[in-house]
Parts: structure tokens; sequence; C-alpha cells
């Protein structure tokens, strides 16, 4: 669970720009929804098969640090035959009252749909506000009283309808909510058209009784999977469990008309294919006009020697659908991240630290005319020579492609990636392709030795080349020293391909506003 500053003590044992346009915040009328939905009794594959407890982050293992102090102006680091451009870009949502933002949105046909933490909001495609500040809470009318928190936007193409996810959580009484608001792109400005339903959180009825946490949001052309991870009651003391993962026909999900039924895996259908209980699968946002089975990726840690992508595939049968998974390729040794720093905040100073990720492959992109399927994570680097300091263990970005065969066990790990540079700390990664197959990686980066405060960028990785071009999306303004210790920040961007322009991208990302607030910064961007 990530949001307000009111239960961070708590759930940091749990887990892990000025724009060119100006935004002209036009509060829209708030109209009456549609009758909310709570949905039907789910169809459930597997049960809790009582595994012991994952650390869901890599929060608490820091990098003993011990630099001298130098600055220095940053530079874009890494070359191509091509370079990123930026295209346009505003200032999206803020929130003093959480952190970090879980900053999150996609651009449809016609509307930007943009969330932090706590609330929503509708931009037109010139950045103006068209529907005000919406908070999550209140969409649904289960969700009202609840603790709201950890919201995903995606953009359904092949339908034309934004959906906007998030969880409701309490301790006391016990509740776990998934709440789903489809948008439909052409009446995104007018709430009364949106379409919320209501899931339980804990979606395997067995005792003990579970809390969703972390949710990942996927589709292909006739349907949406929503993934989590599930804890144990009550917050404080909170151990996981096992990865569920919710498949859902589209058109029921976004027609309040009718009733949504999911298909669930869970307990031992979502252990991989070597037995080990899987963390944070993602299901893949698809992109192609013949997208196939919905696909998945996770990655598995085996103590830091044989790391390995593990490939997942729902498919309908005659009787429903099947989750099936294989191993798809051996990562190489994988490195928890060290904590980064930042302009201003001194290379020893752990309450200046940020926490720039974990593990978690933060999203899937599946480019079904390539069949090309892309996911990223923070992992630790040393890039050298560290000219400045001496010695400075990174926090880089590694991204991921590979290539599924019908065949699960036949998939292969084409390509993968390193972005980063020497004394800079990059985190939080999110990817997509544009139509010409050009890899987008959007990410947060910051550096003391460089001078850099936190600050939003994108990096553009041509087709069949693994040499990335950097681009400074929205520099950060200040140290952010929001409270006391290392810094939360996080735990999730965005990014989507321009339905009308392949060639487009939509970022949605962050930067350090004041010393006390990150701003959400949404842009457009190409590579030339």
């Amino acid at each position: 669970m990530r949001t307000s500053r009111r239960l961070l003590a708590v759930l940091t044992g749990l887990v892990a720009g000025a724009g060119l346009l100006l935004v002209a915040p036009a509060a829209a009328e708030r109209q009456a929804r549609p009758h909310a939905r709570t949905a039907a009794r789910a169809i459930v594959h597997g049960r809790d098969a009582g595994v012991s407890q994952s650390d869901p982050t890599s929060f608490g293992v820091f990098s003993q640090r011990s630099r001298p102090a130098y600055s220095m102006k940053a530079e874009p680091s890494g070359s191509s035959a091509r370079t990123p451009a930026f295209v346009s870009g505003f200032n999206g949502l803020t929130d003093p009252f959480s952190e970090p933002s879980d900053t999150t949105g996609a651009l449809g046909d016609s509307f930007f749909v943009a969330a932090v933490n706590t609330q929503v909001a509708v931009y037109d495609r010139t950045g103006i506000q068209v529907v005000a500040p919406i908070q999550l809470d209140t969409l649904h009318p289960d969700s009202v009283g609840g603790f709201a928190f950890d919201p995903k936007v995606i953009y359904d193409q092949y339908n034309a309808t934004f959906l906007v996810v998030y969880l409701v959580q309490d301790d006391s009484p016990r509740q776990s909510l998934i709440v789903t608001v489809a948008i439909p792109n052409a009446t995104a400005n007018t709430t009364s058209t949106w379409c919320p339903t209501s899931f339980f959180g804990d979606q395997v009825p067995s005792a003990p009784s579970l809390w969703a946490d972390y949710p990942s949001v996927g589709y292909n052309d006739t349907r949406v999977t929503i993934s989590t991870n599930q804890f144990t009651f009550p917050t404080a003391t909170a151990r996981f469990r096992y990865s569920q993962v919710l498949t859902i026909d589209s058109t029921d999900l976004y027609d309040c008309s009718t009733t949504a039924t999911p298909t669930v895996f869970a307990g031992t259908k979502t252990r991989d294919a070597n037995g080990f209980q899987s963390f944070t699968i993602q299901p893949a946002q698809t992109v192609g006009s013949s997208s196939g089975a919905q696909l998945l990726i996770s990655f598995e840690p085996i103590n830091g020697k044989f790391d390995y992508l593990v490939l997942w595939r729902i498919k309908p049968t005659a009787t429903g659908f099947t989750l099936k998974k294989a191993c798809c390729g051996s990562t190489g040794r994988v490195s928890v991240p060290p904590l980064g720093s930042q302009g201003g905040g001194g290379v020893n100073n752990p309450d200046f630290w940020w926490d720039a990720g974990d593990f978690r492959l933060i999203n899937a992109f599946y480019d079904a005319d390539r069949n090309e399927l892309f996911a990223a994570h923070t992992v630790f680097k040393n890039f050298k020579p560290d000219v400045l300091t001496g010695s400075y263990p990174e926090a880089a970005v590694q991204w991921y492609e590979v290539n599924p065969k019908s065949n699960l066990g036949n998939s292969v790990l084409a390509r993968k990636g390193v972005i980063g540079s020497t004394e800079v700390d990059v985190g939080w990664p999110t990817v997509a392709t544009d139509s010409s197959g050009t890899l987008f990686v959007t990410y947060s980066r910051a550096s003391d030795p460089h001078d850099e405060f936190l600050s939003a960028w994108v990096a553009t990785i041509p087709s069949n080349s693994t040499a990335d071009t950097q681009l400074l999306l929205q520099a950060g303004s200040a140290t952010y020293d929001a409270s006391n210790g290392p810094e939360r920040w996080g735990d999730y961007a965005a990014i989507n391909r321009d339905p009308l322009d392949g060639q487009a991208l939509a970022t949605f990302n962050q930067y350090a506003s004041s010393s006390t607030q990150w701003q959400q910064f949404i842009s457009v961007v190409t590579d030339n």
C-alpha cells in the first residue's frame, strides 16, 4: 500500500514540470454517475498455498556510502542514430498530503486522464483541465469512507475507453476492494458517463482474509487483466501470501448495464514454472492489429545468482480460461539497487537519499505487430570511472525484450539493456514502443555529484539495439526532503502510445517542485 503520510511509518515496512502549456483549471460540473456495480462472484482457480512471507520491497536495503562532495552539471548519456524530442508538456496533479506520488495516466483519442494517490482529473489534448480533480474514494459507493490508494490508468485503444483502477483497504473493519472506473473516450469530460465497478480485493473465499496491494493492469482486444499482491491483515504485521490475477471481459467491464464476472487465478496457480510463488505479475498493455492472448510477465530473484523472467499467458478454452507459464530466460545476476542521491543532499546524508525502486517490474508492454514484450525495473550497477567521487554505486534501469512463442517454453529473452551513467541514480521505469518499434522508457533521475534534483526523463532505444539516448523532460526545482529518513519516490510512472499518432508517446512522470512537494508532469514525446 502506498499513499498518505499518515500511514507512511506503517507502510514502509510493507513495500519497498514548469509546463510548456499553461494548465487552466476548469472545474467541471459533477454529474450523477450510472448506478455503480458490485461484481458477480468470480470463477476462481487455485487456493491459498500457505506461502511463506516474501519481502515486497528493497526500501530497507541501504548502500553504505562514503563520498566526497563535488558539483557539476549533468549531461544526457548514451547515443543512437535517433534522438528523442519533446513535443509538448504541462503540469498535472499534485497532492500536499500524500507521498510518494504514484503518478499515472494515459492519452486517448481526445483526452488525457491522469491520477495520483488519491485523485483523478481529465485534460484535453492542449493540456487544459476539463474535469477538476475528483477524490478516488468518491467514485464508487463501496469505497466512500475507505482508504483509497494505488491508482493505475490505461487507455484501451481497441474499445476507445480509459480504465482507472484503484484499491480500497481498511483494517477495522477488515475491507479490501478493487475498484474500476471505465471512462469512454468520447465523453471523458462528462462524469455521468463513467462506469464504476467494485470487486472484492480477496477473490479466494477462504481463511485467512487478505487485502490486495499494488495493482497492475493490462489488456488486449477482448479482455482487461488486473493483478495484485495479496497480504494478510492487519497492515502492521502483513505477510505476503500470493499474487492474484483477475481477467474480465472488457465489453462487460465497460458497460454498467451488464454484470462483469472475473475469472481469477490465485494461490498455487500463480506459482511459476519452477514452483516459486511469483510477486508482482505484470499484465501487458497491448498494441497491434492482432493482439492474440493476454500476456503477463514477472521477475524471479533467486539469491542474486539464477535470476530469471517468467512469461505467463491467459488463453480461452472450451470450458473457460487457463493461465500458462514458463521461464523465458536468465537475466543474469540482478542485485538490489542502492538508494539514490539528489542535488543538494550530499552523498553521505541518509535523510536526503531517495528510494529509486526495487525488483518489481513496473509495467509490461506488448507490441503484437512485432511479437515483442517489454518490461523494466531498477537494479544495482557500478558504472566507472567515478571521476567526481572515486566510488559510487548507482541505481540504474534494466529493461528486457521477450519474444513469446506459441509454446511458452520456447520463448526467448531477445534483448536487455541498462539505462544509467556514472554517479547518477535513475529509477521507477515504465516502457512502451512507438509504431516503428523504438522503445521508450520514462523514469526518474537525480544525482548529488552532478547537482541534479529529482527530475523526469525519457530514453529511446532503437529496434535491434541496446544503445539509449536520454532526454530531460522536466528538471527538478529543489532538494526534496518531505519526510525524516530516505524519501519515498515512485512507486511507478506511466507511458502509452498516442492512438492518433503511432510515432508519439505520452509520459506521466514527476519532479521535485519544492523541498516538500512533488509535481506530476505530463508530456508527449517522439523520436526524430
